[in-house]
């Protein structure tokens, strides 16, 4: 047996051996479920035995204590009622003090059904992570993928001006790009801007306050209204088509979609990331973000699924597992090495680097899928004034949109 059959099959080995687990800690659950009704009716059954024997032994003794006062009414003199009146009404005040048991009611017991889902289902038995090696020169014939080498020095090999003629101000808060467009959010004008990737303008989405932008695989962006506290989703030619998270959300700011195509917002008042379905609307899941000051900007690491959150009141990044654990932090306040001046756009590439967009140190971080500090892609020394948002092109260069309009392409792999 060669060593791709014996690791195939030791995988396979390993996969059932885990969905076994599975079913003898669900087997186990059910059981302990099972064992928790009958003991709830059991305990329930010997409590009505109880009073039963309770409401009998009240009434043999009321009706006693009936039949001596009728007798000493019937046949007794004076003498003898005067004698045993007062024991009787003792007797009686005594029997009107006994707690007697409430009337019998039938026996409630509730089933709370968990929740079913793939994330959970996957979270339990794993998943397969298959790592491809490079092969050798003259083996096989798929492309050789290019090596994730940083340069040295990342090279600004393209940069435009998202303002436009009628702009007086302008204050771009989000970027995304896919594989026919691009698209700058700014706030001041209220419009969501579409260029195409060498910044040629084509129109604009006009929109209550936007913040963030996400783009779907067919192209339709997903804008984020703090105005109106929804996501706003337009066709490819901007037209609107449909709403998300309506009355479920308070100030919804970043946005992205993750790989099976699912919204997720992270809403800054109520301190947590909302999940959608696309098509539906349908809300699919809440993760709090209780380790965070003022959350903004959201994106999903498409190597391993993480969540990276960027802090804008702690000036830090925090990387959350696909379920909500928290996994690391990266950042403090100040400038130094490590350190942020207000986080705001956070984007991954194919490798699973991460990289920041320092705003106020004027400079893009970028980390290594773990969340060890690599460099800086740029700073102000480069030219760069206070970027905010990032993307990651498809010829998988880094965009970075500043906040005064430019947006610029930089060459950071070999």
């Amino acid at each position: 047996m060669n060593q791709d059959s014996q690791i195939r099959t030791g995988t396979i080995k390993n996969i059932k051996k885990q969905a076994q687990s599975l079913h003898k800690l669900i087997d186990q659950r059910v059981e302990t479920l099972i064992s928790e009704v009958n003991s709830a009716y059991d305990n329930r059954k010997r409590q009505r035995e109880k009073n039963k024997d309770i409401l009998e032994l009240h009434h043999i003794s009321l009706y006693s204590a009936c039949d001596f006062a009728q007798e000493l009414i019937v046949n007794a003199t004076d003498s003898d009622v005067m004698v045993h009146a007062k024991s009787l009404i003792e007797r009686l005040e005594e029997m009107e003090k006994t707690p007697v048991p409430s009337p019998d009611t039938p026996t409630q017991i509730l089933y709370s059904q968990g929740k079913i889902s793939t994330a959970g289902l996957i979270a339990m038995l794993g998943q397969v992570t298959v790592q491809s090696q490079r092969s050798l020169p003259g083996e096989g014939t798929n492309p050789t993928p290019h090596p994730h080498v940083f340069l040295e020095k990342a090279e600004c090999v393209h940069s435009f001006s998202s303002k436009l003629k009628d702009d007086r101000k302008i204050a771009i808060h989000g970027l995304a790009i896919d594989m026919e467009q691009m698209f700058v959010v700014d706030n001041e004008n209220n419009r969501t801007k579409m260029f195409t990737h060498a910044g040629e303008f084509k129109h604009n989405i006009e929109i209550s306050s936007p913040f963030h932008v996400a783009v779907s695989q067919t192209g339709q962006p997903y804008i984020t209204s703090v105005n109106d506290k929804y996501v706003k989703v337009f066709s490819t030619r901007g037209q609107p088509l449909a709403t998300v998270g309506q009355d479920q959300l308070k100030e919804p700011w970043g946005i992205t979609l993750n790989k099976q195509g699912h919204v997720m917002i992270c809403d800054r008042g109520k301190k947590c990331i909302l999940s959608f379905h696309a098509d539906s609307g349908q809300l699919l899941n809440t993760i709090p973000l209780s380790m965070c000051e003022c959350p903004e900007y959201i994106t999903v690491n498409n190597v391993n699924d993480n969540i990276v959150i960027s802090d804008w009141g702690s000036s830090c990044v925090h990387v959350l597992s696909p379920f909500g654990n928290q996994l690391y932090q990266y950042g403090t306040y100040c400038s130094g090495v490590g350190q942020m001046l207000i986080s705001q756009g956070v984007c991954t590439d194919r490798y699973g680097h991460i990289f920041i967009a320092d705003r106020d140190n004027n400079r893009i971080v970028a980390l290594s899928p773990q969340g060890q500090f690599i460099r800086y892609i740029a700073t102000h020394r480069d030219g760069m004034e206070r970027p905010v948002a990032l993307a990651i092109n498809p010829a998988d260069q880094l965009m970075v949109a500043e906040r005064k309009g430019n947006v610029k392409t930089f060459q950071y792999l070999q």
